[in-house]
């Protein structure tokens, strides 16, 4: 729920501050966070993550099987060869809760001292804390995409039947015996290495090892800010950046969408070389909210205070580790 200036007041029982206007900061860092750019990246996570309403429930699990992906050759008057179903792996997510709280005595408010005012800037800026927060949160699944996690609002692929295995991985176990990699080989972004992570992104089978069809329409490129400058010229540039013979760059103009972030970046937590590759169609990611942001105002009689606080619950992760690719980078 937003939080406007009407909020503000009901915040302060309608007690107002009359030398100052009341700035709605959220609204601007907000819009600043949705127009924010660099070299035409964008920053919006829509299309890559499912964002999911799971209010009032208190798990959800994710549990898929395999199906017929084509006939099988008969002979006549042979009997007709069956299907066996196989149930991939579970996985599971529950709440994890992220709040903020802005407390002011009483005294404060009739004052309409340096307390007050401050909790006023505060309160107008938690909407975009809570923007911010979900944002962070879907990046730091890249940022710890190349091990199992650990942070309580993350979740893997396959984290209940057969333990954990991190998101972009060589030893993905499927249903029959064998492992699957979407693990790239360190590399720069070149066209060559793009090719490299494009085929990886299609060669991805089912549990059972059929084809799945991955990787032939829209994808995301997502870098952190160092990697930006370099990605664009591998996937927008007509002729191939690293070579002088005019080579012809096959893949410029074909569908991709440039996403970058500053939570991506080693400053933050994440990489400043890892690049990863996500089909557009067939994205596992996915952020499941289990309560949208809700604000409570109350006052605390033991104190003599007004309590304002501010809370949702959601977690970030995949259901599964096919339709992306990872590469660590140099």
């Amino acid at each position: 729920m937003p939080i406007t200036t009407r909020n503000i007041d009901i915040f302060l029982r309608g007690i107002r501050a009359e030398f100052a206007e009341v700035v709605d900061q959220a609204q601007k860092q907000v819009g600043a966070y949705e127009t924010n750019v660099y070299l035409d990246a964008t920053s919006k996570v829509g299309g890559l993550f499912a964002e999911n309403d799971r209010g009032g429930q208190q798990r959800i699990e994710y549990l898929g099987t395999t199906g017929v992906s084509r006939l099988l050759p008969t002979e006549e008057l042979a009997g007709f060869p069956e299907t066996q179903y196989h149930p991939t792996y579970l996985t599971r997510a529950e709440p994890f809760k992220f709040a903020r709280r802005i407390v002011v005595s009483r005294e404060s408010v009739e004052r309409r001292d340096a307390q007050y005012t401050k909790a006023l800037e505060e309160a107008s800026k938690l909407q975009y804390a809570y923007v911010n927060t979900r944002a962070s949160n879907k990046f730091d699944r890249f940022n710890q995409a190349f091990a199992a996690v650990t942070a309580s609002h993350l979740f893997d692929y396959g984290d209940v039947a057969a333990g954990a295995t991190a998101l972009v991985a060589n030893d993905h176990p499927d249903r029959v015996g064998n492992t699957h990699s979407n693990l790239v080989g360190p590399s720069a972004i070149t066209t060559v290495s793009v090719e490299a992570m494009v085929l990886a992104l299609q060669n991805q089978v089912d549990d059972m090892g059929e084809p799945m069809p991955m990787g032939g329409g829209q994808k995301f490129m997502v870098v952190p800010p160092s990697l930006v400058r370099v990605a664009k010229q591998t996937l927008e540039t007509e002729l191939e950046p690293q070579t002088a013979n005019n080579a012809i760059n096959v893949w410029y103009g074909v569908g991709w969408t440039l996403v970058s972030s500053a939570h991506l970046s080693a400053a933050h937590g994440g990489s400043n070389t890892a690049w990863f590759i996500v089909d557009g169609m067939n994205s596992p990611l996915t952020e499941e909210i289990f309560k949208p942001i809700t604000a409570e105002t109350w006052f605390d009689d033991d104190r003599k205070a007004f309590v304002h606080d501010v809370e949702f619950n959601h977690k970030v992760g995949a259901k599964d580790y096919r339709g992306i690719v990872g590469n660590a980078g140099v």
